[in-house]
């Protein structure tokens, strides 16, 4: 079934790459890196709480005029874990055998988290009335060391899509579909998941916009509920090629965390 799924993961990425056109549009970025720190605390309705420390360090490039590809590599610290990160959002850890099984006790881990491969392409532009639409291909590598908590070592494959307006003048509207296949570890039932996320954003001035989303999910382990977010935040544009991306999130069901805050670094050249 895993083997299945990768050379599944492979194909769609070859499709994507041969469905773009070869030329490239000379203003816009090439290259992106970007960085950022996620920390989040809850308990994700088990009782206990897991304090996440989330550190992605992420390397984008555009082959071809509307076509992105990334590998995201990240460092994951953890507290607690009585929740474990899956390519779908975070699972709750029952007290149950198997490798994913909670802890008696609290323990702190850290270590490399599972790395991440997406694809994307712009495959309907924006125009007058109609939404920019970009369908995207995502997957998780089990690098994380799943012996400590740090993730299932299991594959996990994503498709997705992002749809994105301008309403009025400086308001902009999001929505983001997506479907995760979760891979299953010995001792564990998760369930595939469906993800949402809609929101807005608008520019009080050229270089500084805030935003607010809405972020749900079907929930991945049997007995949890399913996640739903509030996600406020801001974004300056230091020069035309950096900008900085801060974000407060609030947990508004027990199957999210309780809160978080995150911060992004991303320069496009």
């Amino acid at each position: 079934m895993t083997r299945w799924r990768v050379q599944l993961a492979l194909l769609g990425i070859v499709l994507a790459v041969v469905g773009v056109r070869p030329a490239l549009a000379q203003d816009e970025p090439r290259v992106s890196l970007s960085t950022s720190v996620d920390y989040s605390v809850g308990d994700y309705g088990t009782g206990t709480d897991t304090t996440l420390l989330y550190v992605p360090f992420t390397l984008g490039v555009r082959p071809f005029d509307r076509f992105w590809l990334s590998v995201t590599v990240p460092y994951l610290y953890q507290h607690g874990q009585s929740a474990v990160v899956t390519g779908g959002g975070v699972a709750s850890r029952k007290k149950q055998k198997g490798s994913l099984a909670q802890p008696a006790t609290s323990t702190t881990e850290s270590g490399l988290g599972d790395v991440l491969a997406k694809a994307s392409l712009v495959l309907i532009p924006e125009k007058d009335l109609i939404p920019e639409v970009t369908p995207y291909f995502k997957v998780k590598f089990p690098t994380a060391d799943k012996d400590r908590g740090l993730g299932t070592g299991e594959f996990d494959e994503t498709l997705g899509v992002d749809v994105s307006k301008r309403l009025i003048d400086a308001l902009f509207g999001f929505l983001t579909l997506s479907y995760t296949f979760i891979g299953d570890p010995p001792g564990a039932d998760f369930r595939n998941s469906f993800g949402w996320s809609v929101g807005a954003a608008y520019a009080i001035v050229p270089a500084f916009s805030v935003f607010a989303f809405l972020d749900g999910a079907t929930a991945i382990s049997p007995g949890q509920d399913d996640p739903l977010d509030v996600r406020v935040g801001a974004e300056y544009r230091i020069i035309k090629a950096l900008k900085l991306t801060g974000a407060v999130t609030r947990g508004l069901s027990n199957g999210s965390a309780d809160w978080g805050v995150s911060g992004t670094l991303t320069l496009r050249f």
